[in-house]
């Protein structure tokens, strides 16, 4: 037996000095289902990693020190907390020790234990090719969680998911549990990457279904892990043959649906332009002023949209932005009408600006004085260029500073709406009547009118905002204010005069920034041409 002083170091009192550990726990408290991080790594280093298996009495203290120890751990749950403990590659024997320790005592396995074993299994898979017994046991414990429910729930079906994609015959038998996640929630990145990237690894016929399955995250607003687009780029190394079109065909994904790729991912691609020279050449790059390519010294492609597209994009945003049932909900069909008679009569403007946007952006405890001045502020900023100004604003906004409202009203149109309305439609809406040349200035991100947009014409409003975007840095203790201008070329991945300009960042995040800040990182890509073999002749 391994020596108890041990698990007591790790858990400190054990069982015995409860109140005192809890205390040493602070105010925050760890979430269910996990260990604080220092101890969950400190019980995985100092016993976990150090056995294969371990006897019942050693399991049976383990087991009762946790529950003891802390408060979120119950009976009910420690078991799944042991198993993401030792949820390392190298910890499956280990795993399935505490599993059978947990038969014997009679205790079958709740969906939580078995999930959590299924996920070690993965783990291992990763590592290295998991043999006949392994899958068979992976198998087994599915059919035992799909016999025990007709309807998995969404973490059961996520579980079974990452253990099936681990075997080598059974893995599409994982499709359906996809779906099924579709009937509670929506199902996770995780899910879908292990899918696709499995996908990538078997044989030719399944690529389809990987790219099938990267456009359905992509519509949901779900970047693919990194493993994804690495099982692919492992899969061109050993099928050069396949490159130019694969390799084509993930870079115009990244364009399409504007993700970053992380720096994992951007090496990859550099060691694979090393392994093929002759079919592809990658290099890093950082760009200099205007959007200029320090590699190949050619310019990024600007972000305008064409005419046509801006004709399409400013008449959808009436019907299925500004007269949505939410937007009627914040304001009234007469507000409404009442705004569209006033641009009609007042447009076209050079910029258009968020009035209250504009006066909270450098922090909202700040007098009415103060918050005027700023919107005045911002108003000659463009007057001194000779620009024509609509501001929006609030109708309690006319109890601001007089004098600086005065100047507002005499150097720019100001429509100021019901103190519950929702500012953004009506901005985006006059800008886009005022015609493609007008800029308009806030800090908002606009996040949830592109999404309703739809999928085809949410990249063009993104490449229009950008183009258009005005915002507030700051304002300077003299009064002097920092603005910020849009960023005149493309920021995601695309194609210029047959080389391509990839963005990349450093790790890999499941919640991308949507401001349209330059990354700092870019790679400079080139597909060959291929020479075509020279065919010989029979004399």
């Amino acid at each position: 037996m391994y020596n108890l002083r041990l698990l007591r170091k790790v858990l400190p009192g054990g069982c015995h000095s409860h109140q005192r550990c809890m205390a040493s726990q602070h105010k925050r408290r760890p979430q269910p289902g996990g260990l604080p991080p220092d101890r969950l790594e400190q019980l995985r280093s100092d016993l976990f990693e150090r056995h294969q298996d371990l006897s019942g009495a050693e399991w049976t203290e383990v087991r009762q020190s946790l529950v003891d120890s802390y408060k979120h751990i119950n009976g009910h749950n420690v078991d799944a907390v042991i198993l993401g403990v030792c949820s390392g590659p190298h910890q499956l024997s280990l795993a399935k020790n505490y599993v059978e320790f947990l038969r014997s005592q009679g205790s079958a396995p709740n969906a939580a234990t078995l999930g959590r074993l299924l996920r070690v299994y993965n783990a291992a898979y990763h590592e290295r090719p998991l043999n006949s017994t392994e899958q068979a046991e992976i198998l087994e414990i599915c059919r035992t969680l799909q016999a025990e429910h007709e309807t998995l729930d969404a973490n059961s079906c996520e579980h079974v998911i990452h253990g099936l994609v681990a075997t080598n015959d059974d893995w599409q038998s994982a499709l359906p549990l996809l779906e099924m996640m579709k009937v509670t929630s929506a199902p996770t990145v995780a899910a879908y990457s292990a899918l696709a990237e499995k996908s990538f690894n078997v044989e030719s016929p399944e690529q389809e279904l990987a790219w099938r399955l990267l456009e359905e995250m992509a519509a949901a607003r779900k970047p693919p892990k990194c493993e994804v687009y690495l099982a692919l780029l492992n899969r061109l190394a050993s099928e050069s043959d396949k490159l130019p079109a694969q390799l084509k065909r993930l870079m115009q994904f990244l364009e399409r649906h504007e993700i970053l790729v992380s720096q994992r991912v951007a090496e990859r691609l550099q060691e694979l332009a090393q392994q093929v020279p002759q079919l592809l050449e990658v290099s890093s790059t950082s760009l200099g002023p205007l959007g200029k390519c320090q590699a190949c010294q050619k310019h990024l492609q600007p972000v305008a949209i064409t005419d046509e597209q801006f004709r399409q994009l400013s008449e959808c945003f009436l019907e299925r932005v500004l007269i949505r049932r939410d937007v009627f909900q914040r304001s009234t069909p007469e507000e409404v009408a009442r705004f569209k008679k006033y641009v009609e009569k007042t447009a076209p403007y050079d910029c258009v600006i968020d009035g209250l946007n504009v006066a909270y952006s450098t922090g909202t405890k700040k007098s009415p004085q103060q918050l005027a001045k700023l919107v005045a502020t911002v108003v000659r900023h463009f007057r001194d260029q000779d620009k024509r100004v609509l501001v929006l604003g609030r109708e309690h906004m006319r109890n601001w500073s007089k004098q600086a409202m005065h100047y507002v009203q005499s150097n720019a149109s100001l429509f100021l709406t019901n103190n519950l309305s929702h500012d953004d439609p009506f901005l985006l809406y006059a800008s886009m009547r005022s015609g493609q040349d007008t800029d308009f200035f806030s800090r908002d991100l606009m996040r949830s009118h592109a999404f309703h947009l739809g999928p085809e014409l949410k990249p063009i409003f993104r490449r229009w905002q950008q183009q258009h975007q005005f915002s507030l840095v700051t304002q300077t203790q003299t009064g002097r204010i920092i603005v910020k201008e849009p960023v005149r070329h493309r920021l995601s991945a695309h194609e210029v005069a047959g080389t391509w300009h990839v963005p990349y960042c450093e790790a890999y995040t499941q919640h991308p920034t949507e401001s349209f800040e330059v990354p700092a990182n870019w790679l400079c890509l080139k597909l060959k041409k291929q020479t075509p073999a020279k065919v010989k002749t029979k004399t």
